[in-house]
């Protein structure tokens, strides 16, 4: 697969979850599947190791195993992919940087900013220029999150490009509360691809955002891409139903979750919805400290799911 360009880089792209066995250890053949049947459900795209992705609970060593099947997979199918780097130091961030970069299968890289301490201007520049010095021809793309303590805007974007001119695009997290400022900071940088958060997708399509990195394409991959496909053929009111359809879901799910006090956090949320779906295989566990929801809730949801939101669930192939 070559290298991603902003011309390619359009659509819905799925954040499969890791998968745990009993001792919490990657079960790679229940990962391997995952990754299968997100390919056949014919996605634009595969991004990993993320929030929900849990990438902050793997070790180097595992890193490499997961890039090592995404790759292999991927690669045979012709399937785009992203690799997520994401740490809370620079080196950490490198060495997975120049591993990923040794795939040729690896379209791009997905970057969040080391989040344990604000950066300021100058340790934000000096870190996506290190990004770049070290693997100037892999394609980045940010991770904008409110995690990682700053979220930026086309100010921050135009003076990294000054120093990491392989930024493509940008995973823009929240755009419900930055929607004024996401549509400013797309006109003043047209040469970025902006990602937005389902409940907003239409909305920010019409405003030339290119797509979603998605976790709820896996519930019903169908349900996400009929999403996009409305919206880039015009058919605007259509592809709006089904926006407002994915935020009464995750409204409701969040209530009656919360209703049953389990935790709502990224991984524990889409992986629990997911299982409940029926499109992930493998058990809905997290490694902790999160803790994910009880087989009584992932029972509860999946009743929901059949009540309400029947669209949602996976219906195969």
């Amino acid at each position: 697969m070559p290298r991603l360009t902003t011309d390619f880089l359009h659509g819905i792209w799925a954040g499969v979850t890791l998968a745990w066995d009993e001792q919490y250890r990657l079960d790679e053949k229940i990962y391997a599947q995952n990754i299968e049947r997100t390919i056949a459900a014919g996605v634009h795209g595969i991004y990993t190791t993320g929030s929900t992705s849990e990438f902050y609970a793997l070790n180097f060593d595992e890193f490499c195993r997961m890039v090592d099947i995404q790759a292999d997979l991927c690669g045979r199918a012709g399937m785009p992919l992203q690799i997520g780097c994401n740490a809370d130091a620079t080196h950490k961030v490198l060495r997975m940087l120049e591993y990923a970069a040794g795939k040729a299968e690896v379209g791009a890289v997905q970057v969040t900013l080391p989040y344990w301490m604000e950066l300021n201007d100058r340790e934000l520049l000096q870190f996506f220029q290190d990004l770049y010095t070290t693997c100037p021809d892999l394609p980045l793309v940010h991770y904008n999150v409110p995690r990682a303590k700053r979220f930026l805007h086309a100010d921050d974007y135009l003076r990294i490009l000054e120093v990491a001119p392989s930024l493509i695009s940008v995973k823009y997290t929240m755009a419900g509360s930055h929607f004024g400022e996401l549509q400013e900071d797309m006109r003043r940088t047209p040469g970025l691809c902006y990602f937005i958060g389902e409940n907003l997708l239409v909305s920010a399509m019409q405003l030339g955002a290119r797509g979603c990195y998605s976790s709820l394409v896996m519930t019903e991959p169908r349900f996400m891409l009929e999403m996009y496909d409305l919206a880039q053929t015009g058919r605007i009111e259509e592809a709006l139903v089904l926006q407002q359809r994915a935020t009464q879901l995750f409204r409701d799910i969040k209530n009656l979750i919360t209703e049953r006090g389990e935790g709502d956090c990224d991984p524990v949320f889409d992986k629990g919805l997911s299982v409940a779906a029926g499109c992930l295989l493998g058990h809905q566990r997290c490694r902790p400290p999160y803790i994910s929801w009880s087989d009584e809730t992932v029972a509860a949801v999946r009743i929901r799911l059949e009540q309400n939101y029947p669209e949602f669930i996976y219906r195969g192939d």
